[in-house]
């Protein structure tokens, strides 16, 4: 590292620059880069804060995927493009419905946001409000978000239940046992005698 101080500078302008000589001549520059996708961790603060662009309460892929896009939102702030994309960093399934695709009021708009792996909360709801009125036009008017989750769940629970009754069969007592008997009996006899005698009937 050359000595950048000259001659004349005051003594504590030198001690800076050696100061300086020594931690940067053994600093590997190349890990420096102002690529959020690439940059050190600690270094996300500082390029939120070149951007203008809030990542608070982001995780650090969140946050590197919006800051990755910082210039591009910059470029197309206010519109439709630039909704969908923010929201994308956080969830990759927002969708945005203009009031003339579902019959809704001029300028106004919805946005439907699907996840099977984050949960909603309100924190979460919070950082989906703040995405939308940074980056939508004054004009527009947000009229709803719908949130919904998705499960890719494989397992399936069953349950049965069962019922089991016990019949006795018990043998057979006659408590109480009355008998009428009542009978007619009729005999009747006929006789007939014929005595047949040279054709006279007696």
């Amino acid at each position: 590292m050359s000595n950048l101080v000259l001659n004349h500078h005051p003594k504590q302008s030198k001690a800076i620059d050696l100061s300086a000589k020594a931690r940067f001549e053994d600093l590997n520059l190349a890990s420096i880069t102002n690529l959020a996708q690439h940059c050190d961790e600690r270094l996300l603060p500082i390029l939120a804060n070149a951007y203008d662009v809030s990542i608070d309460g982001l995780s650090q892929k969140e946050a590197r995927a919006l800051l990755s896009k910082a210039l591009m939102l910059k470029r197309h702030a206010g519109t439709t493009y630039a909704i969908k994309e923010s929201l994308k960093a956080v969830f990759d399934t927002a969708l945005v419905e203009e009031w003339f695709n579902y019959d809704g009021k001029p300028y106004h708009f919805k946005v439907k946001v699907t996840s099977s792996h984050k949960p909603f909360d309100e924190n979460t709801f919070k950082q989906l409000e703040k995405l939308i009125y940074e980056y939508k036009n004054v004009r527009s008017v947000l009229e709803s978000i719908e949130l919904k989750v998705q499960s890719n769940c494989n397992k399936y629970n069953a349950s049965a239940n069962f019922t089991i009754e016990n019949i006795s069969v018990l043998p057979l007592r006659v408590r109480q046992r009355q008998a009428k008997l009542s009978s007619f009996n009729a005999i009747a006899v006929f006789i007939s005698e014929k005595n047949i005698q040279s054709g006279v009937v007696l």
